[in-house]
C-alpha cells in the first residue's frame, strides 16, 4: 500500500470513530473500582484485584510505563490500599511490601519530575490518612509538606460552595473523603452518571454507601460499561468526546489532511457547536468549562469556515498569563498557545494585548533557552514542538535554539523521546519540524526523512503500544490523538517530500 493511499484510508477511518471513549485503563482509576464491595461486605468485581495483581511492575510499583514518580507513586499507594483491605493471600502480602518499598525508594525523586499529576497535592494526604490507619509502613514524614500544599489549595477553592455546584474539584472528589455531602454530591452527577467525567471520583462516591447499586443506578450502569468495555479496568476520564475531538481535528489540520473531507468533518462541527456555550466548553458536555478545549474548539470551527466568537476566552486571563481554569496554580503553556492560536476569533482590540501577554510568558517560561514543559503532558517534546509550530509567527528570530535543541536530540534510529524513542513525540516533533521548513527556512532532509521511515516503521503497532505520557491523576494515553499526530506528520512529509525511499 501506497503512503497516500495508507494516509486515506486512516484518515477516514479515524474520522469515523468513537471519540467519546478514548483513553486508556490506569492503576489509578481502576483502583477506585477494586475496593466496591457487595451489601455483605465481599467483593462487587474480584476479577479487578487479581488484573491489578498481575500488573505490578518489577521494581514493585503500579502506574505507567514511563517512570514518572508522581504517577507511580499516587498509583501504587492506591493500589496497596486495596491490597491491604482485601488482599488475602501471601502473594497479596508480598506485593504489598513491595508497594511500599517503592514509595520508600523514590519518594525523595518527586522533586525531579516537571509537574505534578492532577490533584496530587489534595489525593496524596487523603490516601496517606487511610495508610496510617491501616498500618501501612510508609514514609509519612517525608511527605508531610503536602498536608500544606493541600491547605494552600483549599484556600483557593470555593470551599462553601463545594459540593452545592460543579468546580473542577469534583474531578478529583475522592480527594475529600470525609468531608463530602454525599446528597449534595448525588446532585451533580452529570447525565451519564458519572462525577466530572471522572471514573475513579464516581467510583469513590458509590464506595460511600453500602446500597450503591440501588441508590445510583445510572452511576453503577456508567462505571460497568467502562469495565465491560476495557475487560475490568477503568480509564482516566470518560467521556471526551470534545477533548479527543478536537485536538485530533487540530492535527489532522496540520498535516493538511482535511481538505475533501466535509461530510466527515461535518458531524464533528455539528458537535461542537451544539455544546458550544457562552461561557466555552470542557472536555466533555456538562464539565466546568477551561480554556485550553474552549480553544481548541474555536479553532477547529473556525477552521471549518464557523463564525465564532472567543470572547470567553477573556474570562481566563490574568495579570501575566492566560489561566486553565478559575482556581489554578501552575499554568499551562501548551493552553497559551492555543488561545495565541485562536487570536483571530477574539474581538480585533483585544487582540495587541493578548498577543503580547501570551508572548511574553510563553517566552519567559523556556527552560535553557531551548525547551518547554507543560501541565499537560510528560514529555517536553510536546509543548515545544507546538511553540515551534506556533511562535514563527510572531517571533521569527527567537527559535533557533529551539530548533537546534529538536534536531540535536533525535535518536540514532529517527525518533524522539524524552524518556524512550516513541510513535507520538516523533510525530509531534516531524510535524513541527515540517511546519518550519516549509514557512520559515529549508532544513536538511536527512532528519526529517530517518522520522518519517520511523513513522512508516511503526505504523502498524498496536495503539496500546504508545506509552502513557498525557496527564491526569495518573499518566494517561488517549490513541486516538496520539493516532492523528501519527497521520499529521506522515501527511505532511508526504505533501511536501511525496513518497518515502
Amino acid at each position: 500500500m501506497s503512503l497516500a493511499s495508507y494516509l486515506d484510508s486512516e484518515v477516514d477511518r479515524l474520522l469515523k470513530a468513537d471519540f467519546s471513549q478514548p483513553t486508556r485503563v490506569t492503576d489509578y482509576d481502576t483502583s477506585w473500582a477494586a475496593r466496591l464491595t457487595n451489601e455483605d461486605g465481599s467483593l462487587a468485581y474480584p476479577d479487578i484485584l487479581e488484573k491489578l495483581s498481575e500488573r505490578q511492575r518489577f521494581d514493585g510499583s503500579w502506574g505507567s510505563r514511563i517512570h514518572y514518580v508522581h504517577d507511580r507513586l499516587l498509583s501504587t499507594l492506591a493500589v496497596i490500599l486495596v491490597l491491604s483491605s482485601f488482599g488475602s493471600r501471601q502473594r497479596d502480602r508480598e506485593q504489598l511490601l513491595a508497594g511500599e518499598r517503592y514509595i520508600w525508594r523514590h519518594v525523595g525523586r518527586l522533586r525531579y519530575d516537571a509537574h505534578r499529576t492532577i490533584g496530587f497535592e489534595m489525593l496524596l494526604p487523603t490516601l496517606l490518612a487511610e495508610g496510617r490507619e491501616q498500618g501501612l509502613d510508609l514514609p509519612y514524614a517525608q511527605l508531610s509538606r503536602y498536608e500544606y500544599e493541600r491547605a494552600k489549595k483549599l484556600r483557593l477553592l470555593p470551599t462553601q460552595r463545594l459540593f452545592k455546584t460543579r468546580t473542577s474539584a469534583l474531578f478529583s472528589l475522592e480527594a475529600f473523603a470525609g468531608r463530602v455531602d454525599l446528597e449534595a454530591a448525588r446532585g451533580l452527577l452529570l447525565e451519564d452518571g458519572s462525577i466530572a467525567s471522572s471514573p475513579s471520583a464516581t467510583a469513590f462516591l458509590l464506595s460511600q454507601s453500602p446500597d450503591w447499586r440501588s441508590r445510583y443506578p445510572t452511576s453503577t450502569a456508567y462505571l460497568e460499561e467502562l469495565l465491560s468495555r476495557w475487560d475490568g479496568g477503568l480509564p482516566a476520564v470518560a467521556p471526551c468526546g470534545i477533548f479527543t475531538r478536537t485536538f485530533a481535528l487540530y492535527y489532522l489540520y496540520y498535516g493538511n489532511l482535511l481538505g475533501g473531507r466535509a461530510g466527515l468533518l461535518r458531524p464533528h462541527s455539528e458537535y461542537l457547536v451544539k455544546n458550544l456555550r457562552p461561557e466555552g466548553l470542557s472536555w466533555t458536555p456538562g464539565t466546568v468549562p477551561n480554556s485550553d478545549d474552549t480553544a481548541t474548539a474555536l479553532l477547529a470551527l473556525h477552521r471549518a469556515g464557523y463564525e465564532v466568537d472567543g470572547t470567553c476566552l477573556l474570562a481566563y486571563e490574568r495579570d501575566t498569563h492566560f489561566a486553565v481554569l478559575e482556581h489554578e496554580v501552575d499554568p499551562s503553556i501548551s493552553a497559551n498557545l492555543h488561545i495565541l492560536e485562536a487570536l483571530e476569533t477574539l474581538p480585533e482590540r483585544e487582540r495587541p494585548r493578548v498577543r503580547d501577554k501570551i508572548l511574553g510568558f510563553v517566552l519567559r517560561a523556556r527552560q535553557y533557552s531551548s525547551f518547554w514543559s507543560d501541565k499537560w503532558h510528560a514529555s517536553i517534546y510536546y509543548p515545544t514542538s507546538m511553540a515551534l509550530m506556533v511562535l514563527p509567527s510572531h517571533v521569527r528570530d527567537e527559535m533557533d535554539e529551539t530548533l537546534r535543541w529538536l534536531l540535536f536530540t533525535q535518536h540514532a534510529n529517527g525518533a524522539w523521546g524524552q524518556y524512550m524513542p516513541t510513535r507520538e513525540e516523533t510525530a509531534l516533533t516531524l510535524l513541527a519540524l515540517l511546519r518550519y521548513h516549509r514557512t520559515v527556512r529549508p532544513l536538511s532532509h536527512e532528519s526529517l526523512r530517518r522520522a518519517a521511515e520511523y513513522l512508516v516503521a511503526n505504523a502498524f503497532s498496536p495503539d496500546h503500544s504508545d506509552p502513557e505520557l498525557w496527564i491526569s491523576k495518573a499518566l494517561y494515553a488517549p490513541p486516538w490523538v496520539v493516532k492523528s499526530a501519527i497521520l499529521a506528520a506522515l501527511g505532511l512529509y508526504h505533501d511536501t517530500f511525496g513518497d518515502i525511499g
